[in-house]
């Protein structure tokens, strides 16, 4: 005898089982909720720390990070 696709069919035995497959999903969402909140977190995070943040005994904490174009003072010329 074939299987009848226009009748539905339980695909759990037990109402337990429905609940269990239920609660999988609401646990992905709190894992994705609680990413999403420490992203925005991080992106609105202070990325310029003034030099009262620096450790007492860092060298210069006025000192500029090295880019491409201020890596050196005096350019060569050719």
């Amino acid at each position: 005898m074939t299987h009848d696709f226009n009748k539905p069919s339980p695909h759990t035995s037990s109402p337990e089982d429905t609940e269990k497959k239920r609660r999988l999903p609401v646990y992905i969402l709190a894992i994705v909720g609680i990413f999403l909140v420490a992203l925005i977190v991080y992106m609105v995070a202070d990325h310029k720390p003034d030099a009262s943040d620096a450790p007492p005994d860092h060298p210069n904490p006025n000192a500029q990070p090295a880019t491409p174009n201020n890596s050196t003072t005096n350019s060569q010329q050719s």
